[in-house]
C-alpha cells in the first residue's frame, strides 16, 4: 500500500509539514492529531503506528529504540522528509484549486442569472436601457473572464 493512500495519512501529513520532528515518541504524533473523542480509539492508534513504521521503512524518519524501555522509541526526521513535505504542499494546492474552481462556478452561475435580469430590466424600463446595457455588458465580460479562468483551473486539475 502506498504511504499516501494509508488511512489517516491525510491527517498525518500536516503534522510533518508544520513541525520539526526531533526526539518524538509515537505519543507526540498522537497528541498532534486532530481527532474527535470518537476517533481516538485503539484502531486509529494502530494506524498511526503503521504510518510511522512505513515512514521509517521509506527513510523519512529514523527510529531509535530506548534501551531502558524498549516499548518507547524516539523518531527523528531525515533529510528525505523534505520530499514528503513538498508532496504535501502540492496536494494542498490541488485542493485549493478545486475549491477555487467550485467557487468560480458558483460566481458564474450568479452572474448569468444577473445577466438575465438585465435583459428583463431593459424590457421593463426602456428609458434607462443605455445605463442598463452598460451594466449588462460589464456583467457579460466578467462572465467570459471567469469562464476562461475556470477552464484554466479545470485543465490543470484534470492534468494532475
Amino acid at each position: 500500500m502506498s504511504l499516501c493512500n494509508m488511512p489517516l495519512f491525510e491527517l498525518f501529513l500536516p503534522i510533518i509539514q508544520n513541525n520539526t520532528i526531533q526526539n518524538w515518541t509515537a505519543g507526540d504524533f498522537w497528541k498532534h492529531m486532530k481527532l474527535s473523542k470518537k476517533e481516538r480509539n485503539r484502531f486509529n492508534r494502530q494506524r498511526i503506528y503503521r504510518i510511522l513504521r512505513k515512514l521509517v521503512e521509506f527513510g523519512f524518519l529514523e527510529k531509535q529504540v530506548i534501551q531502558s524501555n524498549p516499548k518507547f522509541s524516539r523518531f527523528n526526521e531525515t533529510d528525505k522528509i523534505g520530499e514528503l513535505r513538498e508532496r504535501g504542499k502540492s496536494k494542498a494546492d490541488i485542493s485549493k484549486m478545486r475549491l477555487e474552481e467550485a467557487q468560480t462556478k458558483l460566481e458564474i452561475s450568479f452572474l448569468e442569472a444577473q445577466a438575465e435580469k438585465y435583459f428583463q430590466l431593459e424590457k421593463n424600463f426602456p428609458s434607462l436601457s443605455h445605463q442598463i446595457s452598460d451594466e449588462k455588458s460589464k456583467c457579460l465580460s466578467k462572465i467570459i473572464e471567469l469562464k476562461a479562468y475556470r477552464s484554466a483551473l479545470k485543465s490543470v486539475i484534470d492534468a494532475i
